[in-house]
């Protein structure tokens, strides 16, 4: 009678252990699973990560690549039309001059540093800013302005939507800043996103232009026409033009006639010419 009990109770042991046992194993089991689960899930979002962070510094050496190709195409547009009115007599010398190459203590750094290009002529000089977009840009737009809201009528839609935007981003984001602003159209990823440029290029080349012209009749007592040019050099830019009012200091230009056309005209309604030794001291200030 004793050893049938005595048997019950090992056998009753041996099920709860197996038991306990059988519990430990599933709890190993699913921690491994959870780790398992934990660690394919952080492969995961590194790789995306890796992969997201490739495609920028893959779009920043391209948008690179082309913003420096719209540099050569600018300088290789320049000096054939200016090396074209100089065969042609209508200035007699020119030079085309990197503001990237002024050092940051040169006395016109600060106005001179906006534009990429300053080609100076006996007959005026010109103030270039290279732009190479490729995305529909909405360019020089007006917060607020109630001098354009009587002509909503006339508005295309893409100024409408422009207008409607370019007012909402300022009611929302900004306070202190100027109410002029220039943002791109990007459609990706099924969304359309606006990116907003901290400077408005039009604005920002007609302020720096007129303050290059009185700048150089201070330091040098030399009249000269300054002329600001936003120079789109991609043909294929959408350019929506906003309604605000234009200055007689810049001009926005997205083809090489048209460049042509305004160098031309600047240089056929100016009347004063500077003298050889004039034109020399010029060039010596820029360099």
């Amino acid at each position: 009678m004793f050893f049938p009990l005595i048997l019950i109770i090992i056998i009753i042991l041996l099920v709860v252990v197996m038991i306990i046992n059988h519990r430990v194993m599933q709890h190993k089991l699913e921690t491994e699973t959870y780790a398992k689960d934990q660690l394919v899930t952080k492969i995961s979002t590194i790789t995306r990560e890796n992969t997201y962070l490739k495609n920028q510094m893959l779009d920043k050496h391209s948008s690179n690549d082309t913003h420096h190709h719209g540099l050569r195409k600018a300088k290789h547009d320049l000096n054939s039309i200016l090396t074209q009115y100089k065969n042609e007599g209508h200035i007699q010398n020119f030079e085309i001059i990197a503001t990237g190459n002024l050092a940051v203590k040169h006395p016109l750094f600060e106005y001179a540093r906006t534009f990429d290009y300053i080609a100076i002529t006996d007959k005026g000089i010109f103030n270039i800013n290279v732009k190479n977009w490729k995305q529909k840009t909405f360019y020089h737009f007006t917060a607020n302005d109630a001098e354009t809201e009587s002509h909503i009528n006339s508005d295309s839609l893409n100024q409408t939507i422009g207008r409607y935007i370019v007012n909402q981003f300022h009611s929302q984001f900004q306070s202190t800043r100027s109410t002029t602003y220039t943002f791109i159209e990007r459609i990706k990823n099924n969304s359309v996103i606006y990116d907003f440029y901290n400077h408005d290029p039009f604005e920002q080349s007609s302020i720096n232009t007129q303050a290059l012209e009185a700048k150089i009749h201070e330091k040098l007592n030399q009249h000269i026409k300054n002329v600001g040019l936003v120079y789109f050099t991609d043909g294929s830019v959408n350019i929506i033009d906003g309604p605000a009012t234009r200055s007689k200091y810049v001009e926005t230009v997205s083809s090489k006639s048209s460049l042509q056309q305004i160098i031309g005209e600047t240089i056929a309604a100016t009347n004063q010419t500077l003298t050889k030794a004039q034109y020399d001291q010029l060039i010596d200030r820029f360099n």
